[in-house]
């Protein structure tokens, strides 16, 4: 199995939008798609279906007050083949809290948790560099980094860098950066033209040729609750997380 964090510490940068629709292009190349959804927003599981305003599933939470807890009973199909979540709620945060002070531990997820039938384990990590994001490195065997192509985006990529570096040295050494790509890319302006460039400048070839570009499908699908590759096939934004899902696939060597 191969496990991947979607990592970004500014909010606002596509990071879950990504992590859905990677997640769905990969199922939908053939490989066994995992999504854990780690961000208390649940906007990934709301993405994929499962929201807990409108349906009594189970989610991280339940896994993280059960006895005897097996996480395969929290892991549900999604509405296409191959593409499996774990799905959030808005009180993980709370809870993740609680379960630390009782049982006086750091992190609640490692390896063994999984079960050993999935190909790709993908995380959507908070907006943060919090406990649960440095859990989801410290299990990881790739971080994968959205870039806003916009010039505040720059000093939270710096915190993100070293987040990982430091995840590296102290969690987990064989952590490699999978690679950068830029979203949020408008092709009518000199601004995302230039940001792209200095992020091209200064991470070299982990970035990914793929940009993802300002497309309004993308958020249409989010609100019609399915990824673009679903909802609107032949959109730009479909084509271009196509794209960058086949580029993870030649990069993960899967």
């Amino acid at each position: 199995m191969k496990y991947i964090v979607v990592i970004n510490n500014k909010g606002g940068v596509g990071k879950t939008t990504s992590a859905v629709n990677i997640a769905a292009w990969l199922a939908k190349f053939g490989p066994r798609v995992l999504l854990v959804d780690l961000d208390p927003s649940a906007s990934a599981s709301i993405h994929l279906g499962f929201d807990k305003k409108e349906n009594k599933h189970r989610t991280i939470c339940d896994f993280l007050i059960a006895q005897n807890r097996s996480l395969a009973d929290y892991i549900y199909p999604a509405k296409m083949e191959n593409l499996f979540v774990l799905p959030s709620e808005p009180a993980l945060s709370e809870f993740y809290e609680e379960i630390q002070q009782e049982e006086d531990t750091e992190f609640f997820l490692d390896r063994r948790s999984f079960p050993n039938k999935y190909d790709i384990i993908l995380f959507d990590s908070p907006p943060n560099m919090g406990t649960l994001a440095l859990n989801a490195l410290a299990i990881a065997d790739y971080a994968l980094v959205p870039v806003q192509t916009q010039y505040l985006a720059m000093s939270g990529l710096e915190v993100t860098n070293r987040t990982i570096a430091k995840a590296q040295r102290h969690l987990n050494p064989r952590l490699k950066i999978l690679g950068y790509f830029g979203t949020h890319y408008d092709r009518r302006t000199n601004v995302a033209k230039e940001v792209y460039r200095l992020i091209q400048k200064q991470m070299g070839k982990k970035v990914f040729d793929t940009v993802i570009g300002v497309n309004s499908k993308l958020i249409e699908a989010y609100n019609a609750q399915e990824p673009i590759l679903k909802y609107a096939p032949s959109a730009r934004g479909s084509k271009e997380y196509r794209a960058l899902s086949e580029e993870i696939l030649k990069r993960i060597k899967l």
